[in-house]
């Protein structure tokens, strides 16, 4: 695997493949997703596009147990958003033909009501889509009742960008609610978090454990991982690749500096 220079992820697609390979080995599946968000120009749009879609292949060539992560933004959603919709279109019905899954992250705030569109519109035209809910947001609840109308599956996350509260606690009871709520109507979800509380609360309340898939970011949780895995838990792994990680990796880095604030640390 990567060496700690490669820690949050790694260069390439064919170094994805092979990380998801030896991943899937020890009963985890993963989440490939090409770097890059906000693009500012078409070309750019195009090229996350073409990368994904390459990435759709690759899961169906090499049999991976693995889904494709999309980020809106990479397809130009912040300046044509009609364009980002084709590009999505194409990505999924790649997708659907190979039999591959698709997640769709949700971004920052201005980008929520159109990222929910598109994927309750994805779902509307037949397509399997994973949308994540971010558990900092008010309307999360709300947004959780359109997703579950529109068969969109949710991925429950605290929230990675600037949300309605920086609270710890408050987000921490915010995502407890809205775990009990997915399983108390035994909706198949995904979470991705790596709060040692809110896993040991899943697991303690998940009746199935059918019914609950823990996603955890490489780079972190490697012990955790592959001890619940081993334990008959569903477990999958946020596996980025490409050159333009530094944003991403800026994002986890200040991800430990509030733990460490906060005087908390992630799952080992």
């Amino acid at each position: 695997m990567a060496g700690p220079d490669r820690r949050w992820f790694l260069p390439d697609l064919d170094a994805a493949v092979l990380w998801c390979d030896e991943r899937n080995r020890q009963g985890i599946s993963c989440s490939i997703s090409p770097l890059g968000e906000y693009v500012q120009d078409r070309d750019a749009a195009r090229e996350a596009a073409s990368e994904c879609r390459a990435a759709v292949r690759a899961v169906e060539a090499h049999a991976l147990d693995a889904s494709v992560a999309v980020k809106l933004s990479a397809l130009g959603a912040v300046f044509d958003r009609d364009g980002c919709m084709a590009h999505l279109g194409r990505i999924m019905d790649e997708a659907k033909r190979r039999g591959v899954r698709v997640e769709i992250d949700m971004e920052g705030r201005n980008l929520v009501d159109f990222t929910l569109a598109a994927a309750g519109r994805m779902a509307g035209e037949g397509h399997r889509v994973t949308l994540a809910v971010q558990a900092y947001l008010q309307r999360a609840a709300a947004d959780l009742g359109a997703m579950e109308e529109a068969g969109i599956r949710p991925r429950l996350v605290k929230g990675a960008y600037l949300g309605d509260t920086r609270n710890f606690e408050l987000i921490q009871q915010q995502f407890r609610a809205l775990a009990a709520s997915l399983l108390s109507s035994r909706t198949p979800f995904s979470v991705g978090t790596h709060d040692p509380d809110l896993v040991e609360w899943l697991t303690a309340h998940a009746e199935s454990r059918d019914l609950v898939e823990f996603g955890f970011l490489m780079g972190l949780a490697d012990q955790t991982k592959t001890a619940m895995a081993a334990d008959g838990w569903k477990v999958s792994e946020y596996v980025p690749y490409g050159r333009r990680g530094s944003i991403y990796e800026a994002r986890r880095l200040q991800y430990l500096d509030r733990l460490r604030d906060l005087g908390r640390s992630p799952l080992p």
